[in-house]
């Protein structure tokens, strides 16, 4: 059965890795692919999806949403993602598939048109949902769920000693979502840290075509400037279409906003605290593995 989905994402190198296996996935119909302000400011990572989408020959379309957080400025990680934010992929941008309606209407919009049949799988922060929230809750409730990337439960964080980068990126939004009475997985630092490509998995996608060894040259880029390093997004996006690869806890959950150490903590609070949403505990990497390395070695180019 195939699952309609829509792709919240900043692209950057961790997303579009995982943009590239979402559109060779034949278990997927991509709705649309709405752009969130993160990793990098919302023209650079509007421009890269857009290039990415037409590179795969998807037809999806992009929908720019929020250029900064819902309160304070943009803090983006630019300096990790390298020249244009794909470590030097020379890529065109395609302004065409480019539409002028808000990621949120579209977000909202798509889950009203398909009740109960849509996932939305976001890569970076939560701000584009928390605005649709906000403007359209009955529509956004017809979501059949949402999986995220972000947090960090029981590990450090990977931008403060105890925050996750999407989550500390934009925390009020975060909460918002949390607070959203959403059917919620969110896949954090506590399963997607282990998630690393050894080098002979990576030497099988170099032998490939050309859109395959791009695919590794992303992970090759990555690894060489940050060291061996997670792929964080493209196994968010396989728990969104395997959840069965995972193992996910119930439990009640909040984030720091405030303060000077810990903004963007997500807290697991005590039974009958908070908001229950799933948290993702463990992963069969070696399904994950296997699942993407073939949706990246059927990348065209």
């Amino acid at each position: 059965m195939v699952s309609k989905i829509i792709i919240d994402t900043d692209p950057g190198i961790d997303d579009a890795l995982a943009l590239l296996a979402a559109c060779r996935c034949r278990e997927v119909e991509i709705l649309g692919v709405s752009t969130v302000a993160g990793n990098l400011p919302l023209e650079t990572v509007t421009a890269n999806a857009s290039a990415i989408l037409a590179f795969c020959g998807s037809p999806a379309r992009v929908y720019p949403g929020a250029s900064a957080p819902l309160y304070g400025n943009l803090r983006d990680a630019a300096h990790i993602h390298g020249p244009g934010g794909l470590g030097g992929w020379d890529l065109a941008p395609d302004s065409g598939r480019v539409a002028r309606r808000h990621a949120a209407e579209f977000i909202a919009g798509t889950a009203a048109d398909n009740p109960g049949q849509v996932t939305l799988v976001t890569l970076g922060p939560l701000t584009n949902l928390a605005l649709a929230l906000a403007r359209y809750p009955r529509q956004v409730r017809e979501l059949k769920r949402v999986v995220a990337m972000g947090g960090a439960l029981a590990v450090p964080g990977n931008v403060t000693p105890v925050a996750e980068f999407n989550i500390w990126a934009d925390p009020d939004a975060a909460q918002a979502v949390i607070e959203g009475g959403l059917d919620l997985s969110l896949v954090g630092l506590d399963v997607t840290r282990d998630m690393r490509l050894e080098d002979q998995a990576i030497a099988r996608l170099e032998g490939g075509g050309p859109g395959t060894r791009q695919a590794a040259r992303l992970i090759r880029y990555i690894e060489k400037k940050e060291g061996a390093h997670p792929l964080h997004d493209p196994l968010a996006f396989t728990a969104a279409i395997h959840p069965e690869f995972f193992t996910f806890d119930l439990l009640p959950l909040a984030v720091e906003i405030g303060g000077d150490y810990c903004r963007g903590q997500t807290v697991p609070l005590r039974e009958g605290q908070g908001y229950l949403l799933k948290g993702a505990r463990r992963a069969d990497y070696r399904k994950c593995q296997e699942f993407l390395l073939d949706l990246w070695g059927q990348t065209k180019g």
